[in-house]
């Protein structure tokens, strides 16, 4: 099997373009679609800004829905939204590899961002098999990683849309040449790496999550099927818990994060431009645990985390 064909297999796919990143991938979907500028594309207020601005670069019009439990929507908050505002896209991005729950709806467009639920199975199926699009980064710090590019996987036949075979159209407003990454990649390289990259990851989520469920800090989100298989395992906790967790974690050396970024309904651009926001849920504050710690700080976090909230 070749090495683009390892890839599409595993996605029930058959058409397969390599760009530069995964933002570009998004962005040059949106726009060979040739959809009106009042056309509505839904995303959720925690998925990464450069979708944002993939939305707004490709001249179409973003509603930003903040999902009920701070991290996906469900089935029912995508249809009601869908038919609502009658929303023609939707990019469904699996955030630090949670599910998000897909809702086929007649004429909506399904464009999966699989970059952060690298090698999930659900109902037998890889995540991502079932939609119209499948994008993925090969940024540095994703599990299928190139140092640089990013993947564009479909049963439609969009490649027409790409004009990879002369330099002619750069002059050209109608062009996305640009987005095409011409440099061979080992992909049976990177699948290897990446499988074996996400067994740890899994690893350390399973421990993170028999940790945290013992001393309920599990709010929902956590208790589904799916587990992370990227970088970050979200906790929530209240105001009154946050700065003691992070002085076990740092006790432990245990690589965590603050939730460092905005939320999409929080940044200028939004206000500026009038964009539409759905729902206002205010969560308790986000801790993100890295998934690749070792063992050793584990048990030790473990054990601090018994010796303070007992056993």
């Amino acid at each position: 099997m070749n090495n683009k064909k390892l890839i599409l297999h595993r996605y029930n796919k058959k058409n397969f373009l390599p760009v530069y990143s995964g933002t570009l991938a998004i962005e040059g979907i949106l726009k060979s679609l040739k959809l009106d500028k009042n056309d509505k594309v839904l995303i959720t207020n925690v998925v990464c800004y450069s979708i944002l601005h993939s939305i707004l670069n490709a001249n179409l019009t973003p509603i930003i829905v903040v999902p009920k439990n701070g991290l996906t929507l469900s089935k029912k908050e995508i249809k009601d939204v869908v038919e609502n505002e009658k929303v023609k896209v939707f990019i469904a991005v699996h955030q630090y590899g949670y599910e998000q729950e897909i809702e086929r709806i007649k004429d909506l467009i399904i464009i999966e961002d699989i970059s952060q639920a690298w090698n999930i199975k659900l109902n037998n199926s890889y995540v991502g098999a079932h939609s119209d699009y499948i994008i993925t980064s090969l940024g540095e710090s994703k599990p299928l990683s190139n140092g640089i590019g990013g993947l564009i996987m479909s049963n439609i036949d969009f490649i027409n849309e790409f004009d990879i075979k002369t330099k002619e159209c750069r002059n050209s407003f109608d062009s996305i040449l640009e987005y095409y990454y011409p440099i061979s990649i080992n992909y049976k390289k990177l699948v290897k790496k990446a499988d074996k990259k996400v067994i740890k990851q899994r690893q350390n989520a399973k421990f993170f999550k028999k940790i945290f469920q013992k001393y309920n800090f599990i709010n929902g989100i956590e208790e589904k099927n799916t587990i992370p298989s990227y970088h970050r395992f979200p906790i929530f906790v209240n105001d009154t818990e946050y700065d003691n967790i992070i002085s076990i974690l740092e006790k432990c050396n245990i690589n965590f994060q603050k939730e460092y970024k905005k939320k999409l309904d929080e940044i200028n651009v939004v206000k500026k431009k009038g964009i539409k926001v759905i729902g206002n849920n205010k969560i308790k504050k986000c801790l993100l645990l890295r998934t690749t710690n070792n063992y050793l700080n584990l048990k030790k976090f473990e054990f601090e985390m018994r010796n303070y909230y007992g056993s």
